[in-house]
């Protein structure tokens, strides 16, 4: 009977071995990575640290506080049929936290910065960021790997351009190519047209220019290059910045860890559904949360992407994000709501303001040598002739230690 279960048990684990074998091997064809990559040592020992259970519960709590971006990200890249692996991305370069530290810092889920934002054509300016827009960042992002993947026709290959720059990944993979068409050929070390192509790789890591001389250097070359070679010798040649390497090894673990169901949080639904609206320029989000019934701060943290408190007036509607369930009621109440005239919307402020200087008390300002009325009213913003009124002036003569009244 033991050697009946020792049997049954010895089945049951190779065949579940099998299974996730071939869910693994599936990763690296969905990245376009050899097979052979799975044996990869380094790449054991990733998957080995991040599969703690420490790891796990870690990267679960992310998943789990951060649900609704999770699942935006999820269905744009199942939308977009980027590789699954994609998803992962945010979670290194953001923890799926949509945010930004600074105006020159990278911001959002995918963290662009602002000159690759201007690129893909994300508004940065005092009133929008759209590198905190949810939906159009996740576009973009998904535009910017599609880019790449159309250059060097490897998933892998965009990722890595992703996060360390086109021009360092065709440089170290052209590199590699070279390194290993001359360990197979050696006889061609000394030929000039390897040497003038060593001189177009030097040139290029110096000064970082001749893009094009760079992409001819990898196309005669490409038939030799492998990735595995690269990763083995990438210590000692420096092709590419070994966090860049790690940053795709994680990527890869974390897929496998997915696969396995081990991250329990990736499936846990958000609160809410969002979906994109247009609101016409220079509404306040307040009322616009107040319309939808809905907790202003919680409002404000799905459209991040808005500045302000209140919707601009350079353009005539602005996409803004509201869950799903407040459609119905968004809609019928926003007929109501005429778009916002600039000139009612000045003249508005003026009034407020007259009305609070009303009743706001006044500025008590003592003469100082060399002061006279028309600086004080220039000083105050205030009219000469006011300023003379309210003080019962008949002339600009002045006392140095006079008390004057300023009322705005």
């Amino acid at each position: 009977m033991s050697k009946l279960f020792i049997i049954i048990l010895f089945l049951v684990n190779t065949l579940f071995a099998n299974a996730t074998d071939d869910i693994d091997l599936k990763i690296l064809k969905d990245l376009d990575i050899d097979s052979s990559f799975i044996s990869n040592k380094s790449l054991k020992s990733t998957f080995d640290e991040y599969s703690s259970s420490q790891n796990i519960s870690y990267y679960n709590n992310i998943l789990r506080k951060s649900s609704l971006n999770v699942q935006i990200v999820r269905s744009e890249i199942e939308s977009e049929n980027l590789p699954d692996s994609a998803f992962f991305i945010p979670m290194l370069e953001s923890s799926f936290v949509n945010q930004t530290r600074g105006k020159n810092a990278p911001a959002g889920l995918w963290q662009f910065i602002p000159g690759t934002a201007k690129n893909l054509g994300l508004r940065n300016d005092e009133f929008i960021d759209e590198r905190l827009d949810l939906l159009k960042s996740t576009d973009a992002a998904s535009t910017y790997l599609k880019k790449y993947y159309k250059k060097f026709n490897k998933w892998y290959l965009a990722i890595l351009s992703y996060n360390c720059g086109e021009g360092n990944v065709a440089e170290g993979v052209a590199r590699a190519s070279l390194d290993r068409y001359l360990e197979l050929n050696p006889e061609m070390n000394n030929s000039e047209s390897i040497k003038n192509y060593k001189r177009v790789l030097s040139n290029y890591r110096i000064t970082k220019k001749g893009f094009n001389d760079l992409y001819d250097v990898l196309n005669k070359f490409k038939s030799s290059y492998s990735f595995e070679y690269l990763v083995e010798n990438n210590e000692k040649n420096k092709y590419i910045s070994e966090s860049s390497i790690t940053y795709l090894k994680k990527i890869i673990v974390f897929s496998m860890i997915s696969e396995r169901n081990l991250y329990k949080s990736i499936d846990k639904k958000a609160r809410y559904k969002l979906v994109k609206v247009k609101a016409h320029k220079g509404l306040q989000l307040k009322s616009l949360a107040n319309i939808i019934n809905m907790n202003y701060n919680e409002f404000r943290n799905i459209n991040k992407h808005i500045k302000k408190e209140v919707l601009p007036v350079d353009s005539k509607l602005y996409n803004i994000y509201i869950p799903q369930e407040k459609l119905d009621i968004y809609n019928q109440k926003m007929i109501m709501i005429k778009p916002i005239n600039e000139n009612k919307v000045v003249d508005k402020k003026v009034i407020e303001n007259k009305k609070e200087n009303k009743n706001s008390k006044p500025i008590i300002y003592y003469i100082k040598k060399g002061d006279s009325l028309e600086s004080i009213a220039r000083k105050y913003n205030v009219k000469l002739k006011k300023l003379k009124s309210d003080n019962n002036k008949k002339s600009n003569s002045l006392k140095i230690g006079e008390k004057i009244e300023i009322n705005r």
